[in-house]
């Protein structure tokens, strides 16, 4: 099993409020199990890579 990383900006007209985002991954020409694991929305022009919440991280002090 592999991952792969895709990034896609959208524009938005900036003189409208978005009101609501709809998704929905399409897989086409493969064969085999194709599993989305994640999906992150985010707001401004550079895309950044997902990093745990610190109360997600398991610290040496944790046991």
């Amino acid at each position: 099993m592999y991952f792969d990383v895709h990034a896609l900006t959208v524009t938005a007209n900036s003189g409208k409020r978005v009101e609501y985002v709809e998704v929905r991954p399409i897989v086409e020409n493969s064969t085999g199990e194709v599993r989305v694991t994640d999906i992150m929305l985010q707001g401004g022009t550079v895309a950044t890579v997902w990093t745990g919440h610190p109360s997600e991280i398991r610290w040496s002090f944790d046991g």
